[in-house]
Order: C-alpha cells, then structure tokens, then sequence
C-alpha cells in the first residue's frame, strides 16, 4: 500500500474520515521532523564512460588504457592520469614508460598542457544513465552537470522523508514510488518505481508481435512503434490543400511523387509561413494599440534624455485608472508603467556614467601632464648630474697623475694608461682656475 501522501489511482480505496482526519497533523510532522535524505547523487566515474567515437592514442593514459582523467606531465614528458600515476609510484618510484626515477611526485611533476585538457573535454561522451534510457550525446566537460542537475533518469533521493531509497529524476514529483504493485503483463509483484524498467528490459511477455507489420515491439513501447510501424495507414503530406487520400506508411512517399495537390504544395507552404508571419504582425499590432491607449489614458509625455532623475522617476500619485476592459489589461498596463521606470533609469545611469567618466578623464589630464613635465625634469638633473661627476673624475685623475701615479693605484681608467699618454692627456687638458692662481698671484 502507497504511503499516505502519495495514493495510487485505483489501488487504493476512498479516504476514510480517520485518514482525513491525521493528514494534517502528517503533513505538520512531515515539515517539522522532516531529515535530509541519506542518500545522494553519486559522482560520476570518468573512467567509465563510453565515448562516441575512438579517443586518440595520445590522450590514452598509458596505465589505465582509458582516456586521460586530471592529467599531469613528468619532467621526462609522459603523461598519466594523476591517480594512475599516484598509485604506479607508491609501488615503484619510477616513470613507468621509460622506468627513470621520479623521487618526489609533487617537485617532478606538474598538470598537463592546458591544450590536452581542451581536447579531453571536447571528447564526446554518452550519458553514464544510457542503461536507464537517456540517449543523450554531449561533451565530456558536461556531462557531470548534465548527470547532477538535467537528466531525467538520473537517481535522486526519494521526497519522502520515511523512504531511504532513491527513484528516477522524473519521478520525483510523484512522490513515494516503493510499493508493489502487479505488473499488468505477467501479473508478478514489483515496486512501482522498478514497474518501467521492469516492462521495458526484464517482463518475460515484455514483447509482441504487431498485428500488421508482424515486427516484435515492447509492450510498453507501443505508442512508439504506432509511429514507425510501416503498415499503419496515415494521410498524404498534402492533406491540408485538399487531398484525402489515406494509405500505408510504406506507400506514403510514393504517393506524394504523384500526388495531384504536389503542385499547390510549395505555395501551400509559403501561404502557411504568410499566414504566421500575418498573425505575428497582427498580435504586435495589437500590442502597440494597446500601449498607444494606455498612454492616452495615462495622460503624461516621455521625458527627455537630459531630465534628473527625480525628475523621471516621480510619477502623479492619484490620477484617473483607465478604463480597461479585463483584469489581464490592467496587469499588462501596470507592467507596461514599471518597463517605462525602468528605461527611464537605465538611460539616467548611463547619463551619469558618462558624466563621471568625462570628470575623471578632465581630472587625470593634468595629472599626466604633470607626471610628464616630472620626468623631463628628472631627465635633465640626471644629465647634470652624470656630467658633474665625469668631470669630478678628471680632475681626480690629473691630481693622481701629477703626484707620480706610480705610488697609489687609481681605480680611474686614466691610471691605467702609460706614462706617455699621461703627458700627453694632461697637456691637452685645460688648467684649473688655482694652478693659475698659485703661478701669478694677483697684484695689490
């Protein structure tokens, strides 16, 4: 028997007044000592999915032999999944394509080339749930969000705060799905959760034959073998421009070759896509109609693009409600009211962006020019400075020069010279201001 807030239509008898009578106090236990579910949704194994088509060699892990999972490269160039490699070296601390040492994984080795791991997501993947019926094709780096968050067929917890046990995805909002029920083709007991894929893979009168293309099909498949089965008679493709024929599938592409509406088809079509595009001008227009009213109603005129935003924000507070004619008008018009606020103040804001953005542009400008004027001026200083000190080093040089250089070493470049071209640099170079001073002292 189902649990209390989940009845099964036609297994369980009408609710008795003693029933009606605990469901609210079930349903207060329910919120209150409700716990979280123990089960959760297990992580997907990326060893273990099937591909869609052959992984290259070079992103197969040499170890494992499946495609690369958190890949990291050693300092010789060969590439594992890191856990393969982890486990490899805890045996035998050496790479295990060319066998050379490898001390200490964490300073040998390092995560792969970004590139090999935009191919591993690249590679396209099958659902981990295809057993359960998800035919879904979708690239490895998405399929643990698909499998946690999208898929239908994945195993959740099951809603009810007593059952431990987990049901499909799409099952979820039907509540409590463990309790057996009779399968209507063997009459065996099984869970109603387990009823689908009980039908589907494990009944043993699961299949039949059909009645007119004599192919198997699983019972519960029915619906979908009407729509391929080829025996099964349908209309001609241009029954809408007056064509009543009905025939098999098989013969349907036959007879739309000779079909005498095959000629009006194509202008059929183009009068089909005339008469939409029709219906969308006209359902426009009539929305346009309906804002020019509620403007006239509302008696006001769009603010300009240079008004405060006080200004454009403030509306009159009591004025006359327009005569609509149903309750959706008004929901519509007041929505209509706050997507005027609301394109008003986006243009405010960028009014006031551009405005702040020109004051810091006029701010930063004399700032730049100052720092340029600074670092001429500091050009300049250094100029005077590296010319000062050059001439400091000559007239240290000549000093050293005249004593008999040969005494002291000089760290100069000049005290490195011979004694000729001494002479001769001092010769050549001007005499000081004192020197002409000591030789001729001025006269009183």
């Amino acid at each position: 028997m189902p649990p209390p807030n989940t009845p099964e239509e036609g297994l369980v008898s009408a609710p008795t007044t003693a029933t009606l009578a605990l469901r609210p106090i079930t349903r207060d236990l329910e919120v209150t000592t409700a716990s979280p579910p123990t089960a959760a949704i297990p992580a997907v194994d990326l060893r273990a999915l099937e591909y869609e088509s052959n992984v290259d060699e070079n992103l197969i892990c040499p170890i494992c032999r499946v495609a690369l999972v958190a890949p990291v490269i050693t300092n010789c160039d060969h590439v594992f999944c890191q856990k393969c490699l982890v486990q490899a070296h805890t045996l035998n601390p050496v790479c295990p394509v060319d066998r050379q040492p490898l001390l200490k994984l964490s300073s040998e080795t390092r995560s792969a080339p970004k590139l090999i791991a935009n191919q591993l997501d690249n590679l396209t993947v099958r659902c981990p749930n295809r057993m359960r019926g998800c035919d879904l094709v979708v690239a490895r780096s998405l399929v643990e969000n698909h499998v946690s968050r999208y898929c239908d067929k994945t195993l959740v917890p099951c809603p009810h705060p007593s059952c431990d046990k987990t049901i499909a995805r799409k099952d979820e909002g039907k509540g409590c799905l463990h309790y057996e029920v009779s399968c209507e083709f063997c009459e065996q007991a099984i869970q109603k959760a387990d009823l689908e894929t009980h039908q589907d893979m494990e009944c043993l009168n699961r299949k039949k034959d059909c009645e007119l293309c004599g192919a198997e099909y699983v019972r519960s498949k029915q619906e979908e073998h009407t729509k391929e089965c080829p025996e099964v008679e349908v209309t001609c493709n241009f029954a809408p421009f007056g064509c009543n024929h009905k025939m098999s599938r098989r013969h349907l592409e036959e007879h739309c070759a000779r079909c005498d509406y095959r000629v009006v088809g194509p202008v059929g079509e183009q009068l089909a896509e005339l008469r939409a595009e029709m219906t969308t001008l006209k359902e426009k227009d009539r929305l346009k109609d309906r804002r020019i009213k509620f403007l006239e109603n509302r008696g006001y005129s769009a603010p300009a693009a240079t008004e405060n935003i006080s200004s454009m924000t403030s509306l009159p507070a009591a004025q006359e409600t327009a005569p609509y004619e149903s309750r959706d008008q008004y929901f519509l018009s007041l929505f209509e009211t706050m997507e005027s606020k609301v394109e008003r103040l986006s243009s405010a804001l960028t009014e006031v962006e551009g405005r702040h953005s020109m004051m810091l542009f006029n701010e930063t400008m004399p700032i730049k020019d100052q720092l340029t004027e600074i670092r001429s001026t500091l050009g300049v200083l250094g100029m005077h400075v590296r010319w000062l000190m050059n001439f400091r080093l000559q007239e240290r040089g000549r000093v050293l020069g005249g004593g008999g250089g040969a005494s002291s070493p000089s760290p100069l470049p000049s005290a490195a010279m011979g004694a000729g071209q001494e002479s001769s640099s001092d010769s050549n170079l001007p005499r000081r201001l004192s020197d002409n001073m000591r030789e001729h002292p001025p006269r009183l």
